[in-house]
């Protein structure tokens, strides 16, 4: 079972060694074959580690790596050790944050000295579960870094259909691309996600509880892809957000990259209790900081007045307790408005933007308040309040640290409108379109739905809906109440057969809620073609006989080698 690391220096003998495993630092990398080179700064948290291994002449190990806070860098395990299993020590450890350009051991500009090593302590050098360490690294000034995926990401990711997991997943690194070498420019590749019970049904190595799988399924034009030798320790993430949900570290596979195999990556999702032990550990711990409140969308109020919104500041870390918690507030759209915290502690402070709830929050433990935002300038507007949790401690999982609160200052309804294709015929289509009125405070008189009229089309149902035969066409739909909605049902001929794009708009007496985009609905009409189905299966008939000769190729191949 080759890990995907791999010695810079001694990559040609490796690959000609039968038989042997690829080992950690030296060794397990996989490489990006078939991907794309990755475009200059957008992953400014991708990391090289670079390893000057005594026992390496004119050469390096290469690993990749993720920063996760400013002064942590994630990996795998086995990128640090030695190719002769012997752990490296960390004045022989560099690491290149935010460079497309492979590096070196040799000094070159933005090589960052490693100051501790913290490996996994249930790590396994035969099974290689665990494969996880992080590199403590003197402070940056780069603020921008992945989320490690909390359980319900990765749930929702686990839970995908077959369609939806393929290419659900990106990998980065710098390892072989399919021709023997290392490439010189950090590449990406999309990759498909695989649930543990697939995986093992698919693979022939034992895959560990800590490990999750990925492997390219449904190659596109015959282009296999992978990670592969020199990938090791480099991010697995959910599709291409630069800002991404993290969930695994690239860890091993099988000695042939790219045969449609799965390979293994460390599943970091059951890992934060470790990571949060081992950052402590390091002198530099981390946290998971969150604010919460009611699920609603948006908010409503008259004009000049307050709305109180209740939330939760909660320390959601698995063991670390986070110093000086707090939580801010922002207000973004309003004319007028203002805004007050009543959370113990800074009740009084009625212009404050930030309050510190406790000066210290055990893990699990959580602070409730509310925050008052008045409005007082007499106009219809929509203002956004954003909550944002944090402590002095760095934060792990920033992507769910702000609660965003949208709220409604208005005496006037608020309009939402959605359209869908029912039918289809050669010469016929059907649509539904839904009207509806979100406001709880107001309602919208004389409603309506207006729309222009595509060339050789005609409206057959419109005078039973006693909607005007002009250009722009318009039906009427009649009073709703707050939270009402009305369903329009709409039946076109036409003498062409070619798809056609409608747009319709809702209409009232009022105005709508101000800055929204809702009261409008694109849609494009089909003609002689199935709709209103469940969704289908991307990969087709040809699902079946692809997964069959992927177990007729792993009971045919080598592991890889280290």
């Amino acid at each position: 079972m080759p890990l995907r690391t791999v010695s810079a220096a001694l990559l040609a003998c490796l690959l000609t060694a039968p038989g042997m495993l690829l080992h950690a630092a030296d060794g397990p990398s996989p490489r990006i074959v078939g991907g794309n080179q990755a475009p200059a700064d957008f992953w400014p948290w991708m990391a090289q580690l670079a390893i000057d291994d005594p026992d390496v002449d004119n050469g390096y190990l290469l690993c990749g790596a993720s920063q996760i806070s400013p002064r942590w860098v994630l990996t795998a395990h086995h990128c640090t050790q030695y190719q002769n299993d012997a752990p490296a020590t960390a004045d022989r450890m560099f690491v290149y944050i935010g460079e497309t350009e492979r590096k070196g051991t040799f000094p070159q500009p933005g090589r960052i000295a490693v100051e501790g090593i913290y490996r996994h302590q249930n790590y396994n050098n035969f099974s290689f579960a665990h494969d996880l360490a992080l590199l403590r690294i003197p402070a940056t000034s780069n603020s921008q870094w992945p989320s490690l995926a909390d359980d319900d990401t990765f749930n929702a990711l686990n839970n995908r259909s077959r369609s939806q997991r393929d290419e659900a997943v990106t990998a980065l690194g710098w390892g072989q691309t399919g021709s023997g070498n290392l490439s010189t420019r950090l590449r990406e590749v999309q990759l498909d996600y695989i649930p543990k019970s697939i995986c093992n049904e698919l693979s022939t190595l034992s895959i560990p509880a800590s490990t999750i799988c990925a492997a390219e399924l449904n190659p596109i034009n015959g282009i296999n892809q992978d990670t592969c030798f020199g990938d090791s320790g480099g991010p697995l993430f959910i599709g291409e957000d630069p800002n991404p949900w993290l969930v695994g570290l690239t860890s091993f596979g099988l000695e042939n990259c790219a045969s449609g195999a799965p390979a293994g990556y460390n599943h970091v999702t059951t890992e934060i209790a470790e990571i949060e032990r081992l950052t402590t550990l390091g002198g530099v711990p981390l946290v998971d900081m969150t604010v919460n409140g009611a699920n609603t969308t948006r908010y409503y109020q008259p004009l000049n007045g307050t709305q109180n919104i209740t939330a939760t500041l909660r320390n959601n870390s698995t063991r670390n307790t986070a110093t000086n918690a707090t939580v801010s507030r922002s207000l973004d759209g309003g004319l007028t408005t203002s805004a007050r915290f009543d959370w113990n502690g800074c009740s009084a402070l009625a212009s404050a933007t930030r309050c510190t709830v406790a000066s210290s929050l055990a893990a699990g433990a959580s602070r409730t308040g509310s925050v008052a935002v008045t409005d007082s300038s007499g106009a219809d507007q929509v203002v956004t309040l954003t909550l944002s949790a944090s402590a002095d401690e760095n934060d792990y999982r920033r992507r769910n640290d702000d609660r965003v609160q949208e709220i409604a200052f208005s005496d006037n309804p608020d309009l939402a409108l959605s359209a869908a294709q029912q039918t289809s015929s050669p010469t016929r289509a059907r649509l539904t379109l839904t009207l509806s009125n979100r406001s709880p405070l107001n309602a919208a008189t004389n409603t309506g739905i207006s729309f222009p009229l595509p060339a050789n089309t005609q409206l057959v149902n419109g005078p039973a809906l006693g909607c005007q035969q002009s250009n722009p066409v318009y039906c009427p739909v009649g009073n709703l109440s707050p939270e009402q909605s009305e369903i329009l049902t709409l039946e076109f001929t036409t003498d062409t057969g070619i798809n056609q794009v409608f747009t319709f708009t809702a209409n009232a007496d009022q105005n709508d809620i101000p800055g929204d985009t809702d009261a409008e609905a694109d849609i494009t009409v089909q003609y002689n073609a199935t709709v209103n189905t469940a969704a289908g299966d991307s990969s087709g008939d040809g699902g079946a006989s692809l997964w069959l000769g992927l177990m007729a190729l792993l009971l045919g191949v080598r592991l890889r080698q280290h």
